[in-house]
């Protein structure tokens, strides 16, 4: 008997075609305006399949950059009075990092998974590859076990939850993840449990991740439950009896300002607890300084607006644009002063090769000029970070502002210890030369919207500066 049928097509492979090459020819040949709709559900599982393995392949690399000898090496000396332990993935993260524009956290974290899945857990880096594991699950495996601190442990966690892992969702595999972990290891659950409230922590604001521009922030904290619920029933008690008194706010409006208030409050008085300056101890926190200032809120803004010529947008120290309202509110609460932005006012800051600290104008110019760290990919704020000389001090670098920068203290690690130089070429431009041999440019971001002075041909900005 003959049998007259036509072959299966292209979208009936797809159902079970492991990913590959083959795959790849297959789904880029797809007429999608003419598949069904079952043959398109079809289609987006083998697309889903084949980028788990893509992602496998570029794990695969990750894993192998980390360990390669220019990433091995490490000049700070593994003792009790550093407390360092060098770990190959953070240099080779950077150099990711510069290569892929990727923050620098992401392109760390990244490579770090990448060894793990490697060297610790490679049948979840084997399902990854076969497509029957997505990223974001592999992740999650990784996340969940490695509190486990041996490894056969981890294996065996692992094994449990990948025999059904591709048919669970995120939550439900997380879920198991937790049951399992605590299972295998009830012995130092607890003891886990005890040792996670020491990293207790709140985030930086970061701007919201709703997809809007309207200057909305988010920030988190994190930290025992019981501390957290005693925080939002004081909050909520108190926005209650403000409604109940008759304010027309939302009781979300007024959980929010009555929180941040403390804050705004805070920087008025030099301190955060009781309202009384003479509070000592547990009930009084007086507020920490930076390169010799105190702290506060601080904004970018070009002299125009700041005097209502015009609207242009500032830029919150930290987060980012906003409306020139936004930078007017801030400039308000305290002092500003004009900063001189042209390169030819950083000379009067310059205090030559007598002194290797530098001083607080300088830092403090120093901080403003860059805005974040100069690493190329981080964003972290300036302000938080260290002054470092580009030219080293002890090789005839002078402490000014053309021979500093702020970089974040990873990465003025970095430029110690782990072969990333920096140098300033003829044009007076700052050089990034990686492990790698690669070069990244480390210009500073303009400080404006700024001004011209027709006169002297500088650029002028107005800041509210750390008092």
């Amino acid at each position: 008997m003959i049998d007259d049928e036509d072959p299966p097509g292209p979208v009936a492979e797809l159902a079970s075609h492991p990913p590959g090459p083959d795959l790849a020819e297959l789904l880029s040949g797809l007429e999608v305006g003419e598949m069904s709709t079952h043959d398109l559900v079809a289609a987006i599982q083998a697309t889903e399949r084949q980028k788990s393995h893509d992602e496998a392949a570029q794990i695969r690399l990750l894993a192998e950059l980390a360990r390669r000898p220019e990433y091995q090496r490490c000049s700070c000396p593994v003792d009790a009075d550093t407390g360092h332990e060098h770990r190959a993935v953070e240099p080779a993260g950077d150099e990711v990092s510069l290569a892929m524009s990727w923050s620098p956290g992401r392109a760390r974290d990244r490579v770090a998974l990448a060894a793990e899945l490697t060297d610790e857990l490679p049948h979840t880096a084997a399902a990854l590859r076969s497509g029957a594991l997505d990223l974001d699950k592999a992740r999650l495996i990784a996340d969940r076990t490695r509190c486990l601190a041996d490894v056969e442990l981890r294996r065996r966690v692992e094994a449990v939850v990948l025999a059904s892992a591709a048919t669970r969702t995120r939550t439900q595999l997380d879920h198991r993840l937790r049951h399992e972990v605590i299972t295998i290891d009830p012995a130092t659950a607890e003891q886990r449990r005890r040792r996670a409230k020491q990293r207790r922590h709140v985030t930086r604001p970061r701007p919201a991740t709703d997809g809007a521009t309207d200057q909305m922030a988010s920030m988190e904290l994190h930290g025992p439950a019981e501390d957290l619920a005693a925080l939002w029933t004081a909050l909520d008690a108190a926005a209650r009896h403000a409604r109940a008194e008759g304010d027309a706010r939302t009781l979300d409006g007024l959980r929010f300002d009555i929180l941040t208030g403390l804050g705004w409050t805070g920087l008025e008085l030099g301190h955060l607890g009781c309202c009384n300056p003479a509070c000592t101890g547990a009930e009084s926190h007086p507020l920490a300084r930076r390169h010799g200032k105190a702290a506060t809120v601080q904004v970018t803004v070009a002299l125009s607006t700041l005097i209502g010529v015009d609207e242009q947008p500032g830029r919150l120290d930290g987060f980012g644009p906003v409306t020139a309202e936004v930078s007017r509110r801030v400039s308000a609460e305290g002092p500003w002063r004009r900063l001189l932005t042209d390169p030819a006012h950083g000379r009067l800051l310059e205090y030559g090769r007598d002194t290797y600290a530098p001083p607080a104008e300088l830092a403090s110019f120093v901080a403003a000029r860059d805005r974040t760290c100069r690493f190329p990919t981080c964003d972290r704020p300036a302000r938080d970070a260290d002054i470092d000389h580009i030219r080293p001090f002890d090789q005839g670098g002078t402490t000014d502002a053309v021979n500093t920068w702020s970089l974040h203290d990873g990465h003025h690690f970095g430029k110690t210890h782990h072969d990333f130089t920096a140098y300033i070429d003829s044009s007076g431009e700052a050089w990034w030369v990686t492990p790698a041999g690669r070069c990244y440019p480390a210009s500073a971001e303009m400080v404006g919207p700024l001004i011209s002075n027709n006169t002297e041909g500088a650029h002028h900005a107005a800041e509210t500066p750390p008092f």
